[in-house]
């Protein structure tokens, strides 16, 4: 085991333990210690001070990892290379998985995100605990900056450290789109790995699925795949199959996985619904989708981090930005950068930031071959030049449906434009409310708005409907 290996498998076990990851300080001391240098020469090539480094961080960390690795004997610098070999020759020569041994905690196959600013959401956590439970495949739906990532990766934590449901999690980012017969190649690997054995691989992408069904009847597992809307490739405006051509088994794998008996359960995290996982839902079978909504008044932890003044005008942030944590956190550094950290100074502006995955994100739903129809950006410039030429919040949908219809060229049935409004509703581009009067209301949160004025129609330009007003 190399230092790199050592580090990061010292990382995960502080991290199951503690529920954080280990500073980069550290680390720094863990590789001194590991490949036994004097921390002045360690120090002179990092931009960390000695000092630092050997007073008030090295002695700590000797505590912290007494307590996680020393089984009774003490961690000290000259003595964790030792204390770490040991432990891997009692847990079978496996590196990868020593720490999981010594501790009795269910594996974790993959990085899982960093939680170490962690905010709220209790209640999710508790949902979802419930769902994964009794659920073959559940779907977490929410917009870029969210927390997607980080709830399941705080679901994971809460899951190891408490009765363990499940006998090991598999986290797979697939945000580089992998097709169907390479991810299920790469999880029956990872599976043959925990279990010690040597993998007979399928030619046929069914056999392959079939024998990761049979895994996941064997075990208790929760496969997590990170970053799914990447797999939703077909083309909306031309066809129903929501994954594309190249894409297409991945409806069937699904479908196999939520119908065929197994004790597992499938996470997906997407800024996009599958939309075949809903039907399957609605038929009751063992699915679930669940939209997540922004912070409440958790979000107000991110700006006393940064230690932003004028606190009673934090929640007019928070619901500007609509609790999304990302967002909230490039908001407070603005702030604090730029305006000494006065929110009411900022205020006054009147103005909207967005994050660079925000503006990215959206641009893939708009632009000429992004995931949006034609008619569902129609509908989104519309209902912002309406919102911003009457300096109205919302409209109504009966309103909607009347003057939409009549500016278009061609016919639309009112049937795909409620479907439409559906569509972009379960994307989070749209808001929904019902009035005293139980008229159903459609608004734009500010980013949203400030983007089609903004940059929207730069991508699309003479595809959609003209947008008189920028």
């Amino acid at each position: 085991m190399n230092a790199k290996e050592a580090i990061q498998a010292i990382d995960d076990l502080v991290f199951a333990k503690e529920g954080r990851w280990l500073e980069e300080p550290e680390k720094i001391v863990l590789r001194s210690a590991w490949l036994d240098l004097d921390y002045k020469n360690v120090a002179e090539n990092s931009p960390y001070d000695i000092n630092l480094l050997q007073r008030r961080v090295a002695p700590k960390l000797w505590v912290l990892l007494t307590g996680i690795l020393g089984n009774g004997e003490k961690v000290t610098k000259k003595r964790l290379r030792g204390i770490v070999e040991k432990q891997i020759l009692l847990a079978g020569n496996k590196p990868g998985t020593w720490n999981e041994a010594s501790a009795g905690l269910p594996i974790v196959s993959g990085n899982l995100p960093d939680i170490s600013n962690f905010y709220g959401r209790t209640p999710e956590l508790a949902m979802l605990k419930e769902f994964i439970a009794q659920e073959r495949c559940v779907v977490i739906v929410g917009p870029a900056g969210l927390g997607k990532s980080a709830l399941v990766g705080k679901l994971v934590q809460a899951l190891r450290m408490g009765p363990y449901e499940f006998n090991s999690f598999i986290w797979k980012s697939v945000s580089y789109s992998p097709l169907l017969t390479d991810l299920v190649a790469d999880l029956l690997k990872t599976f043959a790995y925990l279990e010690n054995h040597e993998l007979d691989l399928p030619e046929s992408i069914q056999a392959r699925t079939s024998k990761l069904l049979e895994y996941l009847r064997s075990n208790r597992c929760l496969v997590i795949l990170d970053s799914a809307e990447s797999l939703l490739q077909g083309d909306r405006n031309t066809g129903s199959n929501a994954y594309g051509k190249q894409y297409a088994e991945y409806g069937t794998f699904f479908h196999r996985v939520i119908e065929e008996q197994h004790q597992s359960c499938l996470l997906l995290t997407t800024r996009e619904p599958f939309i075949d996982c809903n039907r399957l839902q609605k038929k009751g079978r063992p699915v679930r989708t669940v939209k997540l909504e922004g912070l409440g008044k958790e979000a107000l932890d991110i700006f006393r981090l940064y230690g932003l003044t004028n606190e009673d005008k934090w929640g007019d942030l928070v619901q500007t930005y609509r609790g999304n944590p990302l967002s909230l956190k490039m908001l407070a550094e603005k702030i604090q950068k730029f305006f000494g950290g006065s929110v009411k100074d900022f205020l006054d502006f009147q103005t909207v930031l967005m994050t660079d995955i925000v503006q990215e994100s959206l641009d893939e739903l708009f632009e000429e071959k992004g995931r949006l129809t034609i008619l569902e950006k129609q509908i989104m410039f519309y209902l912002t030049e309406e919102l911003t030429q009457n300096s109205v919040n919302s409209i109504t949908l009966r309103e909607l449906l009347k003057k939409f219809k009549k500016i278009q060229k061609s016919e639309v049935a009112t049937s795909e434009v409620i479907e439409a409004i559906e569509a972009l509703y379960a994307r989070s581009l749209i808001e929904q409310e019902t009035n005293d009067s139980k008229e159903l209301l459609l608004s734009l949160e500010p980013q949203i708005v400030k983007y089609v004025c903004t940059y929207a129609l730069k991508l699309v330009q003479n595809t959609v409907y003209e947008f008189k007003s920028a």
